[in-house]
């Protein structure tokens, strides 16, 4: 945690980048497909759709020839299934989270395919502060047709629920949770700085690229930091990344792994490459790719004006679920965000063939704030 904690320290809320020596740089739409294998098209995340969810839960979630059991449980303080809004970790995992043997129902498996799913929106990719339980209202996500699952945004709902928490932990908000995983993932790839040695992994080169496992499976194996440099506190980190120049970086972390990644990485979207609002629920996060050109092996120009104010930021930053419904300015906010400044940084003109293979970028690295 020392290295995200150094790292923060860089992050700039109103750009959604770190500012480091090297220039500006950020967790991309293309790193979440790339580390996570989420893509970066398809259905903003949002519901309108409330509870009380112990009906909607016990509808997806539990046997429905198991009612009685069911009824006990609730009733039983050690078998809480809904706490609040949360839906019980501990609880969903014991019920839900054994995979089915052969032979089992198409009931079955899309119970099982729904815990899994709601346990991953949890855990790693919409984490809840809570950490042993998951808000109720994911579960109106995988409560429907599982095959429409994969038309959500889930590569810019994950993004931007990261965004939302590098901002808060940058303004020292006292509470702060997000998909820290993908962060750490995302410095251990292109920095030097407290990365760990890993085991050999399984999964990557499958010759099906529907199922392989994503680039951030790499660093989910065993680690080891024995011989890592600049492990330990956050002085450490810090001292790194003050100092940071372009040899430092790994500017293209996946290009000698592409060829095994999953379809929805190698495929790519022309929304990796525009300025474009992230939306996750109540987060609205604004994505800027062209000021960190050099994670896409583009030469850097100076970054046209931000699109929003600072005070716009502001507003949304301090943006509750639920709070916007008496405030007519955060409603504005949120719809000035989903409707303008759509800019595209990939043209032609923008595009540097000298920066075509893997390596250190040749060009100069112009200096832009």
């Amino acid at each position: 945690m020392s290295l995200l904690k150094a790292m923060v320290e860089f992050w700039r809320p109103e750009t959604h980048t770190f500012h480091f020596p090297v220039g500006e740089m950020t967790v991309t739409l293309q790193d979440v497909a790339f580390l996570y294998g989420l893509r970066s098209t398809g259905i903003p995340v949002r519901s309108n759709t409330r509870g009380p969810w112990e009906e909607k839960i016990r509808a997806n979630l539990y046997p429905h020839e198991n009612l009685g059991e069911w009824h006990r449980e609730r009733s039983s303080r050690e078998g809480d299934v809904v706490v609040g809004n949360n839906i019980k970790l501990k609880w969903l995992r014991q019920n839900c989270g054994v995979a089915p043997q052969a032979g089992a129902t198409d009931e079955e498996l899309d119970r099982y395919t729904r815990a899994v799913a709601l346990e991953l929106f949890g855990t790693l990719m919409f984490p809840d502060i809570s950490q042993n339980s998951i808000p109720a209202y994911y579960l109106e996500l995988v409560s429907g047709n599982l095959n429409e699952v994969p038309d959500f945004n889930w590569g810019g709902a994950t993004l931007a629920c990261l965004y939302r928490a590098l901002d808060r932990a940058s303004m020292r908000f006292k509470v702060v949770t997000g998909p820290w995983m993908l962060l750490l993932f995302w410095a251990w790839s292109y920095l030097h700085v407290c990365r760990p040695e890993v085991a050999p992994i399984g999964g990557l080169g499958q010759s099906n690229l529907d199922s392989c496992a994503p680039f951030g499976r790499k660093w989910g194996e065993a680690r080891s930091f024995s011989r890592s440099q600049h492990r330990g506190a956050v002085e450490n980190a810090r001292d790194y990344l003050v100092v940071l120049n372009v040899e430092d970086v790994n500017w293209f972390p996946y290009v000698l792994d592409k060829a095994v990644m999953p379809r929805v990485a190698q495929e790519g979207s022309i929304a990796e490459h525009v300025r474009l609002p992230l939306i996750f629920y109540h987060i609205v996060a604004y994505y800027y790719p062209d000021r960190c050109r050099h994670q896409f092996g583009l030469y850097q120009i100076t970054p046209p004006p931000l699109p929003v104010s600072w005070d716009v930021t502001q507003n949304l930053l301090g943006f509750q679920h639920g709070t916007y419904r008496d405030r007519p300015e955060l409603r504005f906010c949120v719809i000035f965000f989903c409707t303008s400044h759509i800019v595209f940084l990939g043209s032609d003109s923008f595009r540097v063939p000298a920066i075509a293979a893997p390596g250190t970028p040749s060009v100069p690295f112009p200096a832009h704030h």
